[in-house]
């Protein structure tokens, strides 16, 4: 037999079992999954998403609701099987982000680990401007943006404490995700960054956050995959 004969029996061998692997993840997941993940890739997003590793996902994730299912199957690629450096790759790429409901955290390490996801703009710390009763900000360089308080009853997302991250008295101050996730946007722009976070919809107890470009972000929004309603809501989100 031939190289090139060996070569070709080996390329329909890699095929056949891609096609299968496909076949079986379909079977594993229902419509909406399919068409939920499918609707992230071509925004732009779940680039390692090949079949091998759609069957993976599609055979750990639990029977569980919808909203809860679509998440669990996002940390289940871009906890990539285990592999830390490749996890750490998946994250930065999409600037994929979660944070759960009564998880352990600080205002001050939700800013650390949402500025791991936005290298362009260097250092950002989270302080305040004219004193310890100021307005708080996110600065970046010559650049900073007001934190607003983004509290709303009908939004999932919990408060955080400024004092405790700040490790000294300075009153009890509250911020959420979404007000520093905005704050963020804003200096993304300031830094001309046309790609921005938007909240994918999460589930009871996470909130999800990735980087797209308005275009992409309109596509998933349109798809009912967005946790914003509305264009005007997504377009404020991101500092668009």
């Amino acid at each position: 037999m031939s190289l090139e004969e060996s070569g070709s029996r080996a390329d329909e061998s890699r095929s056949r079992t891609s096609i299968s692997a496909q076949r079986l993840a379909a079977q594993l997941l229902d419509e909406e999954d399919m068409a939920f993940l499918d609707a992230l890739q071509r925004a732009g997003l779940l680039a390692d998403l090949d079949e091998e590793e759609l069957l993976r996902i599609a055979s750990e994730v639990e029977e569980t609701d919808d909203e809860r299912r679509r998440v669990d199957l996002l940390s289940l690629y871009y906890g990539a099987g285990g592999h830390a450096d490749e996890a750490r790759t998946r994250r930065e790429a999409d600037r994929f982000f979660v944070q759960s409901v009564g998880e352990p955290a600080t205002a001050a390490g939700l800013v650390e680990r949402l500025a791991v996801l936005t290298p362009e703009l260097g250092t950002v710390e989270l302080d305040r401007i004219g004193g310890d009763d100021g307005p708080l900000v996110l600065k970046a360089g010559e650049h900073f943006s007001a934190v607003l308080d983004d509290y709303d009853e009908e939004t999932d997302t919990e408060e955080y404490d400024l004092s405790e991250a700040a490790q000294h008295q300075r009153g009890v101050t509250m911020v959420t995700v979404r007000g520093l996730v905005r704050a963020l946007n804003v200096l993304l722009d300031r830094h001309d960054v046309r790609e921005r976070l938007v909240s994918l919809r999460g589930d009871d107890e996470r909130e999800v956050y990735v980087a797209l470009g308005v275009a992409e972000a309109a596509q998933l929004a349109r798809a009912g995959f967005l946790e914003d309603e509305n264009a005007e809501d997504m377009m404020e989100l991101a500092a668009w």
